[in-house]
């Protein structure tokens, strides 16, 4: 073959490549159900599987579940979920932030310096190929509000790695034609959208626990890294298949379909920044403090660009203050929960975490924090209560 053929070919390749890999996200390796088997599994634990030699019953391409997740979502951009220096800006959250101790001078003259564990910023999945490993607090050898194993806990504790959706073909249902997570009309050939974000539904059961209560929640995503995300309804009963007392009881804070902000959402819509009431319902989206818009329909009803706020039908959910994988503050927190002012957040006041990490984030850009809301900016609890 000469040099120009291969050249040819090789451009060719090229293209068919990116008009695969950029066109609809529902065009990407999940296709909205199941990926092809050989991007998980390897018959035969043959050479190029980077698992060869371990005691895998799985036939996985990683140790365990969640390290075969990575093998392709390790990384920052796109649909990379566990950066290598705290960059990652996916809508999910950044489980890089999982392994990150960092330390913290107290705010007094001779105060000690306090160390905040990593282990504390997110769900612990076990990724032994990466580094994660299970909660180290004994306090958390179940899931906070519930009952799940967290030795178990792995991508596929929320993720149906199969897509199966509804319990799939097996359950006599349509086939699968397209990703639930984009807000794509429903198919009009006879087949069906999977899951929002491949999430487990009524028919799924985490590894090591029962059947999951609640159905997948409605939301539509701008694209594969989550940057803006409108959500429907449906996510804090959807936690709450692992975190279920953290929302049946009147003394806590209310979160799911039903809890509408009421007048709390005339507040969110004015609520620019500490001291700024000068917001308008037409632009008072705000990706840091998101809500559901009590859509029961599909995500074809939602729009990922929508800069509108809340009405009568807007619902405060678990995703409003918290990312759903891990962030750069306890508790997978969107802010930090525990400092006065956010411009005295720990992460971006420790000498341990690299400047201009993702500390603050939103529609996939990192936002920093004195320009975009003022210096004595506080809490973003306030978005909605208004007690600064």
């Amino acid at each position: 073959m000469t040099n120009v053929n291969r050249k040819m070919l090789f451009g060719i390749a090229v293209v068919g490549f990116l008009a695969f890999a950029l066109g609809n996200p529902a065009s990407a390796l999940h296709d909205g159900g199941v990926a092809h088997c050989d991007a998980c599994h390897t018959m035969h634990n043959s050479a190029d599987n980077p698992a060869t030699g371990t005691t895998n019953n799985l036939l996985l391409k990683g140790t365990d579940a969640s390290s075969t997740c990575l093998n392709c979502h390790n990384g920052s951009g796109g649909y990379h979920i566990n950066s290598t220096d705290g960059s990652g800006v996916n809508g999910g959250g950044d489980f890089y932030w999982m392994t990150k101790d960092y330390s913290v001078a107290g705010g007094w003259p001779g105060a000690p310096v306090v160390t905040y564990l990593g282990d504390d910023h997110g769900h612990n999945v076990i990724a032994a190929d990466y580094g994660l490993l299970q909660d180290a607090n004994p306090n958390n050898a179940t899931a906070p509000g519930g009952t799940y194993d967290s030795s178990n806990l792995g991508c596929n504790s929320c993720h149906d790695p199969h897509g199966t959706a509804g319990g799939g073909t097996a359950a006599d249902l349509a086939p699968i034609s397209g990703s639930g997570s984009y807000g794509d009309p429903e198919p009009v050939d006879g087949s069906r959208l999977g899951n929002y974000r491949l999430l487990g539904d009524s028919t799924y059961a985490a590894p090591g626990g029962a059947a999951f209560p609640a159905a997948a929640p409605i939301a539509a995503a701008s694209g594969s890294d989550g940057a803006s995300v409108d959500y429907g309804s449906g996510m804090s009963e959807w936690c709450a298949n692992c975190h279920g007392d953290y929302i049946n009881d009147s003394h806590k804070h209310p979160a799911g379909d039903g809890e509408h902000l009421n007048g709390f959402g005339d507040n969110y819509n004015s609520y620019v920044a500490t001291g700024n009431f000068t917001g308008i319902v037409d632009t008072a989206f705000d990706g840091l403090v998101p809500f559901e818009r009590g859509v029961t329909t599909g995500g074809w009803d939602l729009d990922p660009a929508s800069t509108v706020g809340t009405d009568a039908s807007s619902n405060v959910m678990c995703l409003t203050c918290h990312r759903a994988h891990a962030s750069a503050n306890a508790n997978a927190g969107r802010w930090d929960f525990e400092v006065e002012l956010l411009t005295h957040s720990k992460a971006l006041t420790s000498p341990d975490v690299t400047p201009g990490s993702a500390v603050y984030y939103k529609d996939g850009v990192v936002v920093d924090i004195a320009t975009a809301y003022g210096e004595h900016q506080r809490s973003l609890c306030n978005k909605c209560h208004v007690q600064d």
